[in-house]
């Protein structure tokens, strides 16, 4: 009889028990669990959905989720010999998948998902918000942050000259004189800085949101009233991918793989849909406004005012 991780079922490492999602055992779940732990014991950063199926996990990936399960060498060798069917040395994805699907070690990994899922989350949210201070700070637009910019960010965190000049130094790592953007990323999502730099981003998010709100707010209902004469299933107050990438299509976007790759950015909490706050962020975002994605806000909203017949009123209000 199979065991599962441990001989307690319900054995998890201290501090890591979190309340229980729904996510009963299903072919559906089970690949979303095991697509995102495979990912993540991969060392993958690009979002699940523009993976390849082709890696593979080798051993020191795979003990290291034993441990985290509270496994012991010999329990997880035992584990990895059943896992490994083919004896390749390696767990490809479709192995890993029914090492996942086992009954007796799904509601481990399920957890452990959960945890994965919320740093996930919270890493794409400091991401999302080094980039929008970059933009804001960026001023002369040449995708590099000088010292000059970067001290107006320094000022709005209440910080002295010295003690920037210390982020400074110890951001720019290559001592170029000039701050890239994964340079920034590191900055802003470091624990000990993240706190000011979350403060400042919502700052800037509610100014740009107050600028946007009303057109943003017309182009969501146009697009869910679009939706409804196609018959296309849509939830109150979220979006589908399927809407947004008709959305995206219809505002400049060329294929589903860039729309996808928005939609993904846009979802801050990896719902699957879009809020309708989470639809005015994706409008205040300044690579919106300046059509850095593809898309354009201004034919986003044209589309939307031609949709309902609205073409006469947006040229006298031009």
């Amino acid at each position: 009889m199979k065991r599962g991780f441990c001989d307690d079922d319900d054995q998890f490492p201290a501090g890591k028990r979190i309340s229980t999602l729904d996510l009963p055992h299903n072919p559906k779940n089970v690949q979303t669990v095991a697509t995102a732990l495979f990912d993540e014991l991969h060392g993958k950063g690009r979002p699940i959905e523009l993976k390849g199926a082709g890696d593979q996990l080798s051993w020191q990936g795979f003990s290291k989720l034993c441990e985290t399960a509270g496994c012991d060498v010999v329990r997880a060798r035992m584990l990895w010999n059943e896992a490994d069917r083919d004896r390749s040395g390696y767990l490809d994805r479709h192995e890993f998948f029914l090492f996942c699907a086992r009954q007796d070690i799904y509601p481990t990994v399920a957890r452990m998902y959960v945890v994965v899922r919320k740093k996930n989350i919270a890493q794409k949210q400091r991401l999302m918000a080094a980039d929008e201070l970059f933009d804001f700070l960026d001023k002369n637009k040449d995708n590099m942050l000088s010292w000059e910019e970067f001290k107006v960010l320094c000022r709005g965190a209440g910080c002295n000259a010295k003690q920037a000049m210390v982020f400074w130094n110890a951001t720019d790592s290559d001592e170029s004189g000039e701050l890239d953007r994964y340079e920034f990323r590191k900055f802003v999502s470091s624990d000990s800085i993240w706190p000011e730099m979350r403060r400042l981003y919502k700052q800037l998010q509610d100014i740009k949101i107050h600028e946007t709100k009303e057109i943003a707010k017309l182009v969501f209902e146009e697009l869910k009233a679009a939706a409804q004469t196609t018959n296309m299933d849509f939830k109150e107050d979220e979006l589908s991918f399927k809407q947004f990438k008709m959305l995206c299509k219809k505002a400049g976007a060329t294929s589903e793989e860039e729309a996808k790759r928005i939609f993904i950015q846009t979802d801050q909490d990896d719902s699957g849909f879009i809020s309708i706050k989470e639809f005015y962020y994706f409008c205040a975002r300044r690579s919106v406004d300046r059509s850095k994605d593809g898309l354009s806000l201004f034919l986003l909203c044209l589309w939307c005012f031609f949709w309902r017949g609205y073409g006469v009123k947006l040229a006298l209000a031009s």
